[in-house]
């Protein structure tokens, strides 16, 4: 593990600069792959955490084209539908508080080429993760036992398992989600990403001891954590099917695709603990990039946002770099035009989303403190787990 975040910069372990992969950066992945969030042990530092008017957000520059999709209307229009029909929003208070977020603009920035029935299902899927990750935004920490047994059940639906019981608007909703996630997709997909399923719902209990322990956890532990809960695993799963695309195995296993992926999986959640600290802050919440850099590294809040700032910034000079070396591992993985073709159109689909998250993540009320239910009362509108 590398030794300190303040550090990566020094050593190299983050580049500044646009790091390509040609010869002789294969001959150094074979050593080791640098992880630019590797960590040392846990730091004690100083408890300088409160929000404070004097703080600067960054602006998180994302250079890959803007584009949105022209099916947007329908999709919000088809998304609304099955979210009553789920039971997933059944107030005029929660459906207000919802179309707030404007869920329907963040699809169509994040998937341009959808068709219209699957840019619904991408508004879908974006839905439930929002109104699924409020239910654990409470006053009190749930309890871990309905947790664990809550997400229990909804692993068994994501494995299609006989032991899955859809007995409330979450799995109902989830068990639509598996069932047109499938479609034309292959065994391979099906598997991997019954798999990411499984580690986004397995997180949260662990989430929820951290946050009843109140314990600010190291680095490598919130990683471990924020890259389950975030979704955004598979989320990578699904630009697959939602641009249709099978990616060729070797491909996808290729060191290229591979940090390709883990830099769109990551950074999404990275700058977003960024944008919902203040709100977090206020709710207890210890699974926050800002907060672990202010306790390990004895940071101020603003050098912990300056960090994470410089942290997105290296890794998409990286994704980029990687992204213009396609063509030569096209070449050495001799793959025919239309397996190009499907990983082109895979990558263009890690972009869109990169760029398409950060443009909506920035603007939307849903990480605004004024668009946010207050720290003193529970952060959703209507329960969905019973």
């Amino acid at each position: 593990m590398f030794s300190e975040v303040s550090t990566l910069r020094r050593t190299g372990a983050i580049p500044t600069s646009p790091t390509g992969m040609g010869t002789t950066s294969i001959r150094a992945l074979r050593r080791r792959q640098p992880d630019p969030f590797r960590d040392n042990p846990f730091k004690a530092g100083p408890s300088a955490l409160a929000p404070s008017s004097s703080i600067t957000l960054p602006h998180f520059d994302i250079p890959i084209p803007a584009r949105s999709n022209p099916h947007r209307a329908y999709a919000e229009k088809q998304n609304m539908t099955w979210l009553r029909d789920h039971g997933m929003v059944t107030s005029p208070e929660a459906e207000h508080a919802y179309t707030d977020w404007e869920v329907g603009r963040h699809g169509a920035d994040c998937w341009p080429e959808a068709t219209p029935n699957d840019l619904a299902l991408a508004t879908d899927m974006l839905a439930f993760f929002f109104l699924f990750d409020d239910q654990f935004d409470t006053l009190q920490v749930r309890d871990i036992g309905q947790a664990g047994s809550v997400c229990k059940n909804l692993i068994a639906i994501a494995h299609q398992a006989p032991t899955a019981q859809p007995d409330s608007p979450v799995t109902h909703a989830f068990e639509d989600l598996v069932r047109r996630g499938r479609q034309n997709m292959s065994t391979l997909w099906v598997s991997r990403t019954a798999g990411d399923w499984e580690r986004y719902f397995a997180a949260y209990p662990h989430e929820q001891i951290r946050r009843h322990e109140q314990q600010i956890p190291a680095l490598d532990d919130y990683l471990t954590i924020r890259r389950g809960c975030a979704g955004t695993e598979v989320v990578a799963d699904m630009i697959e099917r939602l641009n249709r695309v099978q990616l060729p195995v070797i491909a996808f296993h290729s060191p290229h695709l591979r940090l390709m992926r883990q830099i769109a999986s990551d950074v999404p959640f990275i700058c977003n603990d960024v944008y919902s600290y203040e709100k977090e802050h206020a709710r207890g919440e210890v699974y926050n990039m800002v907060a672990v850099l202010v306790k390990q590294n004895r940071y101020s809040l603003q050098d912990a946002i300056d960090e994470i700032q410089r942290i997105v910034e290296g890794q998409i000079s990286r994704f980029l770099a990687l992204r213009d070396e396609l063509p030569q591992l096209f070449e050495d993985l001799h793959l025919s035009e239309t397996e190009q073709q499907h990983v082109i159109r895979y990558v263009t689909g890690l972009g869109d989303w990169l760029r398409g998250h950060n443009d909506w993540m920035s603007t939307t009320s849903r990480y605004h403190p004024t668009g946010t239910p207050s720290a003193t009362t529970d952060g959703f509108a209507e329960e969905l787990l019973k």
